[in-house]
């Protein structure tokens, strides 16, 4: 067990936290007075916190960084399968997940950083890299990547700019995903379990030395579930998930100093209907709730498919008088006519290449090659009346090449390197109308469009560690980098409104109605089924704002001095600059020239320190206070202008003085910089062993994110932003627990509480007058709990997550019946794992 990212219980303050963290200082040096004998037994004391923050293994105390570590030991006892079990327990970083591709989908944020994500599911930019093998993942067509932690050695999330080593985007942090490598020795491991909601899960894992100087390795992770919610449709279904990833590793050393390891990373993940329940809130276009007595929206409908008693009845009138407690009505049933799936499939290839010229000078050399596919449908009016329909197709790949040259002194480490990379994202969507919609005619495409994103650059890097003495070091480091991005959109369509039977389509200046090729025969419609019948106005394409191109350079650097005057205490203070590369975004949808090139974001993090083991290294304590300088921060824009021949006025504008019914609503994205932004906070965390059998963990976060200088759109208006919150950027974080570890039933007895917290926090990147219900997510407390019992090779343990059933949830998403809430109901598994060895 390397490190235990657990931390200390708090619950909405920092001054409790800082209570906690003395009292559990207090208790343990209490145990050191009355257990002194014991202090020289090195097996009562914490292991050593390795971590591979400057690309090599280095313990925490060389290296000036603050990160939580999670190890296999850890993971495994608390059946932490993705990432947001281990970043429920990091400080300063929250999440958003299971948006439309998928319940693994994850969207991360790293002391307010966050991801920017243009429209049609292709991502701009990226908050942070994610490394898997000491391969640098990039966009995957389910988004961020979100591998899966089973055999995994280590879990590593280092905060604060991580440039040097880790590339464009990291200035958020960095995600290190360290996998256990096939070994010399003989080994094997079975887990099957079951659990909530019909989950079957099962495991395996297999080791085998091939020949004196090569081994095998294959991991096989697998999960079926039911899902939580079942639908109430007589088109049946429910919210199922189905899950395989299979590792397959080699490992060459045909010297003793050269390694080659190749890697295959596939993975399988299918998805039914989405696991969200609707609020009947719209925060599309500004946050009014839809209500269908007006003709304005579709409505809410109940499990029975009829519409909701507090919408129908105009109980609720403004979304500020909207909590939590309103949609607690229904919690199991969802209402989808349509069938519904995400289908993705990702393979992750990767070749590294270690020789050692002598014991101070090594040569890395790392080739990673990544795809991915999804196929999706999606029931996106969610209402259970046939009215919408979104198809897509996403693929995307990417690969790089690395080689790092690096040499170990007595006064000076030095590390040299260079990398390319090349990846693009292809994405295509159509929305398909079942019924008669506005000016829609049932059969036709609301939209239809194929988006290509490249992007490809290349970057040289170098670090240099001068240590002055054996206790105080100076590290410097920099990177030049040089990033193209293109944004490309092609066979873009609107569907042009329905029109008498007979008429002639549309043909104007601005708009050329045309019909589609299976449209042609198949004119007429009877409206409502009352015999009166109305034709199809085709689809015009959207010729402007199709192409976007951009480029630029960065210099990104850090400056640090560390500080350690014994083997058990070290302290640093670092200077480190960010970026995330500049870019181009298209949004033909509108039929107007809208794209929009951004110019690259830089972040200044100064950042104080320290890492320490105390009592005989029966206690740990890590900190860091950070102050950071954003210029030229990324911001997404989405605008609702009201569509007047070829003028765009904005809604709110155009609403004052005309009927909103006879309003073309066209909804404008668009990716913008805010001028300057700023950030600052604390972080803490510590580890306890407070006897040879109970130990305790606790971790605290406390962040400040706010615009200094922005004017940005909100309605159409332009309004001074400044002085206002970021989004994604939670107030406070925490997360404790305590693990009791006894002799029991003639094997050995664990039983562990695991506590978090997060504060209140805006979903949107740009909050605006999005600071609501249900796009402002409500503070919660989640308690997991897990027991365990292992007898010689085998094991049995119990897992249950949100323990006492908190109704919350991590993430929302549009629905044409409001935001649909991505839930996290109570869930249990009892496993059972044998292990056996040569």
């Amino acid at each position: 067990m390397r490190f235990q990212s657990e931390i200390l219980s708090v619950r909405r303050s920092k001054l409790l936290c800082s209570t906690v963290l003395g009292a559990s200082m207090v208790l343990t040096g209490g145990v050191q007075a009355q257990d002194s004998a014991s202090s020289d037994d090195e097996m009562f004391q914490l292991e050593e916190i390795i971590v591979h923050g400057q690309r090599k293994a280095q313990s925490i105390l060389d290296v000036p960084v603050s990160a939580s570590i999670f190890s296999a030991e850890k993971m495994e006892t608390e059946n932490i399968t993705d990432a947001k079990g281990y970043l429920l327990q990091t400080p300063n970083v929250t999440f958003q997940q299971g948006g439309r591709n998928g319940q693994r989908e994850i969207v991360i944020a790293i002391r307010g950083i966050s991801d920017v994500k243009g429209g049609e599911k292709v991502n701009q930019t990226s908050a942070f890299a994610t490394y898997f093998d000491d391969f640098g993942l990039s966009t995957l067509a389910t988004g961020q990547p979100n591998p899966s932690v089973y055999d995994a050695q280590t879990v590593e999330v280092l905060r604060g700019p991580q440039g040097v080593f880790f590339g464009r985007n990291a200035e958020g942090g960095a995600i290190n995903i360290r996998s256990n490598k096939p070994g010399e020795e003989f080994y094997g491991r079975i887990d099957v379990g079951y659990g909530s909601f019909g989950e079957y899960r099962a495991s395996g894992v297999v080791n085998l030395p091939v020949s004196e100087t090569l081994f095998a390795r294959l991991s096989v992770d697998s999960s079926l579930s039911d899902g939580p919610f079942k639908n109430a449709h007589a088109s049946g279904g429910n919210t199922g998930t189905e899950y395989v990833m299979a590792r397959g590793q080699l490992r060459w050393v045909p010297t003793d100093r050269t390694t080659v390891d190749l890697s295959v990373n596939y993975t399988l993940d299918y998805n039914d209907h989405q696991q969200k329940l609707p609020t009947c809130l719209n925060t599309y276009f500004g946050g009014d709730p839809f209500d269908q007595t007006t003709g304005q929206g579709i409505g809410c409908y109940d499990f029975r498919g009829e519409f909701s008693s507090r919408v129908k009845e105009g109980e609720v009138t403004l979304p500020d008088g909207v909590t939590l407690s309103n949609i607690k009505e229904n919690r199991d049933f969802i209402v989808h006519d349509a069938d519904e799936f995400s289908d993705a499939r990702t393979g992750i290839y990767i070749g590294k290449i270690e020789h050692d010229f002598s014991d101070s000078l090594s040569l890395v050399s790392i080739t990673g090659y990544v795809e991915s596919q999804m196929d999706q449908q999606l029931d996106l009016d969610g209402s259970g009346r046939d009215f919408l329909v979104r198809h897509g197709r996403f693929d995307s790949e990417g690969w790089s090449q690395e080689i790092r040259l690096s040499n170990t002194g007595e006064t000076l480490d030095w590390m040299i390197g260079g990398i390319y990379y090349d990846e693009s994202n292809f994405a295509y969507n159509d929305i398909e109308i079942r019924d008669f919609l506005g000016p829609w005619m049932k059969g036709d495409f609301a939209n239809e469009n194929t988006v290509t994103d490249k992007r490809r650059g290349e970057a040289v890097f170098g670090n240099v560690e001068w240590h002055f003495n054996d206790a105080l070091s100076l590290i410097v480091g920099g990177r030049y980098s040089h990033d193209t991005h293109e944004n490309i959109w092609d066979n873009v369509y609107s569907a042009c409104g329905h029109q008498a039977v007979g008429e002639e389509l549309v043909n104007t200046a601005d708009r050329v109605c045309e019909l589609r090729p299976d449209q042609v025969g198949n004119l007429t419609y009877d409206l409502d089924g009352n015999g009166e019948t109305r034709q199809t106005g085709g689809r015009w394409e959207q010729l402007l704002g199709r192409y976007g191109k951009n480029s630029g350079n960065d210099f990104s650097y850090r400056v640090a001095m560390n500080w350690k005057p014994s083997d058990d205490f070290s302290a640093y203070a670092s200077v480190a600059k960010g970026y995330k590369p500049a870019g181009a975004r298209g949004a033909p949808d509108g039929g107007f020239a809208n794209v929009s090139l951004y110019d690259k974001e830089t972040l200044m993090n100064y950042e104080i320190g320290f890492n320490a083991y105390f009592m005989d290294r029966r206690a740990r304590l890590s900190g860091a206070v950070f102050y950071m300088d954003w210029n030229d921060y990324q911001v997404e824009v989405r605008e609702a202008f009201c569509r007047v021949g070829s003028e765009l006025i904005p809604q709110e504008v155009y609403e004052q003085s005309n009927d909103p019914l006879t309003c073309e609503i066209t909804p404008v994205d668009r990716t913008e910089n805010a001028k300057k932004a700023r950030s600052k906070g604390i972080e803490l965390s510590g580890d306890f062993l407070i006897t040879d059998n109970l130990k305790f963990g606790a971790a605290f976060g406390y962040l400040n994110a706010e615009f200094v200088e922005y004017v940005g759109s909100v309605l159409g208006t332009d309004q001074d932003l400044s002085g206002t919150k970021i989004g994604a950027a939670p107030s406070t974080t925490a997360s404790a627990n305590l693990q009791y570890d006894f002799e029991a039933f003639g094997g050995d007895t664990s039983a562990r509480l695991v506590w978090s917290y997060r504060s209140e926090v805006s979903n949107a990147r740009s909050r605006g007058l999005t600071d609501r219900f249900p796009t402002q997510v409500p503070s919660f407390h989640l308690l997991n709990a897990s027991v365990s019992q292992a007898w010689d090779q085998h094991r049995l343990s119990l897992n249950v997550d949100n323990l006492f059933n908190e109704q919350y949830f991590t993430g929302s998403d549009n629905s044409m019946i409001g935001r649909a809430l991505s839930y996290n109901p109570r869930r249990f598994m009892l496993r059972w794992t044998m292990e056996f060895d040569g």
